[in-house]
């Protein structure tokens, strides 16, 4: 060591200038660094969940949704709708906004007499009077679509819906357009005056991100000047020299500089953990210049010139503090073993910060000492100290068994917390309670059915009635899972529209109904968020009610069961085109798929019924009773379309009346209307009537007449169902409208089951009349992601901390020349890494990314204590051979150190309670706890273990320089003079 001394004070003007130049270079490189705060990028890229959720983003123009919300007493005053209106009209323009809905421009379909129109919400409605309002609050807060969509049920909150674009740098691309979103906003409310009490919330994933990367920012600029603080304060204390202050912070600066530095240079970005890895360069880059400083200064106090003292210091530093930073490094490079790429950036760059603070240490610092520093006047050690260690020392060594009974007795009170450790982590944590985002965040819980997305992805034929009716089958099931509410996709829409039109809740069973209703709605905005450019995939979306894991967890394994009947070969059959013998088998399979879908509308909306009351309500859809006013009903079906403006062909009304009798007398007689039959009958009663106009009268008259027949069918089970609902829901709309919508299976013709199921009940002569179904269907979107986060965590903990504690303890055999030096080392680290989980267990700390690292950074920050104590215990039993009088020197040395450091680096991890996110003060508390009990049973269990079992290794000569190194608290020591 001493020749890489001589050339290090020999080439110390070029070492200075390299330094220089290298950091000038790493701080314009900093200056690069971009922040992410993207849960998505937090797993590995290549993971086929985070490239399908990517994919996802591309293909429907962005997969993270935002929501400001507009919060008042009252949404519906002409105040606060125009304010709504001018906040989407600036969202709209706003780069990177993909789509932009509320209610002030969301897709609205209304029946009128030609049919169906489809517009926007607010299209031909007056908002000036109050009576206009108030029919525009009664016809909003009446529609499912709206409730809990874009308006809360109390009507004190509405939302203005923001997709956001996709792209490779989503999170850049997010916090800059959140950025701008703002600014838009704060741009309309200093033009558009807001009513008192109403107030503006911004949530949804996208502000999640950008307000915890804000919180990065916060940590950087409040944390560190706090800990640069403490730092001086526990520096100035120690060495009463600026030098003493100067040089390590030096080291420091470096350290974090060049990290930063490196970051910007390979484009990595500062995350969640990452941004906090400068507070902990700061609490540990100063160690090794602490440990060169003291040794200096008290060679310069004995009269050594500034030259021989660097280079002494140097030979007896050197390998010492290159052997504890290894084990330091070793404890956070081991999370490079993770699954998560957030918590490999972390431990790597980490590390790397460790390092270089060994080399600036090892390089920069003797450089500059070799230029002479002069130290104060050395005081007398603090004849205070020496009773701490004499009492704790006679204490420790009368009552070795009952300090060792009490930490079995703490290991089993911890192995009771162990299994009450929550993997239920609430990710809004990572917001800080009582702030606007979080208030956002509680909003869209309690009033909106939550921010996070649930996604499904379907591929197959979306013009298909059975791919359609299949999502839409999907889509009633998936809100069954507790949770998750607000399910839509292009299905739902079209049922929807088929419902304003036609009454009933249901996709067409054919493609021309398909087609007719795609057709309002084709190229507006919402298909693209709905269905791909190609219509070959679509989104089926839906809301999770919580960021919870545990819940999270739960729903998307609740929804990939839900999935797996999907998985399996589907088939579809027309009842009208099999034999009566198939058609019985196959209605029996309606009847039990009927009687499971009304067990789940009734789920949905809180209901009950025996299954023997539901089966005979199918029973009566099915096969229903005869209906004596069934001729009556359908005479005036056809007199009101042949009277209406619809009709192909206007007729007077008496011929109209004769023709609609003559049609209900033919159906009294027949099971269905037959348009071959129903032109006849016009020709013969009309007969100024062109043929082809008959035609295509008798065609639009017999839909009409079916369509009125089906609802005549369903009328016996409508009425036996209403007589099993709790009278107090009978005007509950949209039970009604879902309970209705599944009883209409009974008049389709369309059947989709397993193909199985299909094959088994139809015979031979049947077999060509079915088709496989072609469809796949799979979950994907955020939650998916984040259950894989919370699957992976907890083995990558325990193969983290096992790698971690082999190494060190290979280590520590290779220092102590001693495989029970290496075991009894880590004794106390292993103790305090039992303590941390038992703590969280007992308080309910949930275990996430920020605290199952806790444990390796323990072992990194700890087992230099741990060194420091048994190599120091060994060197006085050599002197002394009395163990009681060693220990005593030890603890009134060391030990002071030990505590002094403990002091420092705790206090320093107890800055990030400072912190904004809350799962960052979590980490910073509990860091701090495991600093000081580490150093509290390194100073009680080990030597009471070390003095139990009485290892050989401690009696042997010390072989190796790591004595001669004194922790950073050595100067209780010598204290020097200011």
């Amino acid at each position: 060591m001493l020749k890489l001394a001589d050339r290090v004070i020999r080439w110390r003007w070029m070492i200075i200038g390299v330094m220089l130049l290298i950091t000038a270079f790493f701080g314009m490189q900093a200056m690069r660094v971009e922040l992410n705060a993207d849960f998505s990028t937090y797993l590995r890229q290549d993971d086929p969940l985070v490239q399908q959720y990517n994919r996802i983003g591309d293909i429907f123009g962005g997969n993270s949704v935002g929501v400001a919300l507009l919060s008042a007493d009252d949404v519906f005053t002409p105040q606060n709708l125009k304010l709504l209106q001018e906040l989407t009209e600036a969202f709209k323009n706003v780069e990177g906004i993909a789509y932009v809905t509320s209610l002030t421009n969301v897709v609205d379909f209304r029946k009128t007499d030609w049919g169906l129109e489809v517009g926007e919400l607010f299209d031909g409605r007056s908002l000036d009077s109050p009576q206009a309002i108030a029919v525009l609050k009664n016809y909003v807060m009446q529609k499912d679509r709206y409730v809990s969509r874009l308006v809360s049920e109390d009507g004190t909150t509405a939302a203005i819906v923001l997709r956001f674009q996709g792209g490779s740098a989503r999170a850049i691309n997010q916090f800059a357009t959140s950025l701008q979103v703002k600014a838009a906003a704060e741009e309309v409310l200093e033009r558009v005056q807001a009513p008192e009490n109403t107030r503006l919330y911004f949530g949804g994933m996208p502000f999640l991100i950008f307000n915890m990367t804000l919180l990065i920012t916060e940590n950087l600029t409040v944390l560190v000047p706090l800990m640069v603080l403490i730092l001086i304060l526990t520096l100035y204390l120690g060495f009463r020299h600026w030098a003493g202050v100067v040089f390590p912070m030096l080291v420091v600066a470096i350290s974090v500089i060049w990290v930063v530095g490196f970051m910007g240079m390979t484009g990595l970005q500062m995350d969640l953990l990452t941004g906090i890895a400068p507070v902990i360069l700061l609490a540990l880059g100063s160690a090794d210049g602490i440990h060169l400083l003291k040794r200096y200064f008290e060679r310069r106090r004995l009269g050594e010139p500034a030259r021989e003292a660097t280079r002494m210091v140097f030979k007896e530093m050197g390998t010492p503090i290159i052997l504890t930073t290894i084990t330091t490094t070793v404890g956070f490079a081991a999370l490079a073993i993770s699954d998560f790429a957030v918590i490999q950036q972390f431990g790597l760059l980490t590390a790397l910060g460790i390092v270089i603070a060994l080399v600036v240490t090892l390089t920069l610092l003797p450089a500059l000492l070799s230029f002479g520093i002069t130290p104060g006047p050395a005081k007398k050690q603090n004849r205070r100290i020496a009773p701490f260690g004499e009492a704790l020392g006679r204490f420790i060594h009368r009552r070795k068994k009952a300090i060792l009974i009490a930490a079995v007795g703490m290991v089993i009170l911890s192995a009771v917390a162990l299994p009450r450790i929550q993997k239920d982590v609430d990710w809004t944590l990572c917001l800080q309670k009582g702030s606007d985002p979080f208030h956002a965040e509680m909003l869209l819980r309690e009033k909106f059915g939550g921010s996070l997305p649930i996604q499904i992805l379907v591929d197959g034929d979306l013009r298909d009635p059975a791919t359609l009716k299949l999502m839409h089958e999907i889509e009633r099931r998936l809100e069954v899972v507790p949770g998750v509410s607000k399910s839509q996709s292009i299905a739902s829409v079209l049922a929807e529209m088929n419902a304003v039109m036609n009454d009933r809740y249901t996709v067409p069973e054919d493609r021309q109904g398909v087609s007719n209703l795609w057709f309002l709605i084709e190229g507006r905005e919402m298909m693209e968020q709905l269905v791909s450019r190609q219509e070959t995939e679509a989104l089926l979306q839906a809301k999770l009610n919580t960021w919870h894991t545990a819940f999270l967890v739960a729903a998307v394994d609740s929804i990939d069961r839900l999935l797996a009947p999907y998985q399996q070969p589907l088939a579809v059959v027309r009842l009208s085109e099999v034999s009566p013998e198939a058609r019985s088998r196959l209605l029996q399979i309606r009847h039990q798929q009927m009687l499971a879908d009304l067990k789940l509308d009734l789920r949905r909306h809180g209901l009950e019924l025996p299954d023997n009351a539901l089966a005979v309500v199918v029973d009566q859809a099915l096969n229903p009773p005869p209906i004596p006013e069934t001729g009556t009903v359908l005479t005036n079906a056809a007199l009101d379309y042949l009277t209406g403006p619809e009709a192909e062909v206007e007729l007077p009304v008496a011929v109209a009346r004769r023709i609609s009798r003559a049609i209900g007398q033919q159906l009294s007689r027949t099971a269905a209307p037959d348009s071959a039959v129903i032109q006849r009958i016009i020709l013969r009663l009309a007969p100024g009537v062109d043929r082809e106009d008959a035609g295509w009268l008798a065609g639009s008259l017999t839909a009409v007449l079916r369509d009125q027949l089906a609802e005549l069918r369903l009328q016996p089970a409508l009425r036996q169902l209403q007589q099993q609902i709790p009278r107090e829901r009978l005007g509950d709309a949209e039970l009604w409208r879902d309970l209705k919508g599944t009883l209409w299976q009974a008049n389709e013709e369309l059947l989709i089951a397993p193909e199985p199921q299909i094959a088994a009940a139809l015979g031979e002569a049947d077999l060509p009349t079915w088709r496989r179904l072609t469809v796949r269907v799979a979950q994907s979107g955020l939650a998916p992601v984040l259950k894989r986060m919370e699957e992976e965590l907890t083995p990558t903990q325990v193969e983290s901390l096992s790698i971690t504690l082999m190494l060190v303890i290979i280590l520590l055999a290779l220092i102590f020349r001693s495989l029970t030096g290496g075991v009894l080392a880590v004794v106390p680290i292993s103790l305090t890494i039992l303590i941390n989980f038992a703590v969280m267990g007992y308080l309910g700390i949930g275990l996430d990314s920020f605290t199952a690292m806790i444990a390796s950074v323990a072992i990194g920050l700890g087992i230099d204590t741990d060194i420091h104590f048994i190599s120091r215990l060994r060197d006085e039993m050599k002197k002394s051979r009395d163990a009681l009088t060693a220990l005593q020197h030890t603890l009134n040395t060391t030990g002071i150190s030990i505590i002094i450091n403990a002091l420092a680096v705790g206090l320093g991890f107890l800055v990030l309670l400072a912190a904004g996110g809350q799962h960052i003060r979590r980490f910073g508390g509990l860091t701090a706890m495991t600093i000081f009990v580490s150093a509290l049973f390194t100073l009680t269990v080990l030597p009471a273990l070390l003095l139990w079992i009485k290892p050989k290794f401690l009696q042997q000569a010390a072989s190796t320089e790591v004595t001669s190194r004194e922790h950073p608290g050595d100067v209780a020591d010598v204290v020097p003079s200011e």
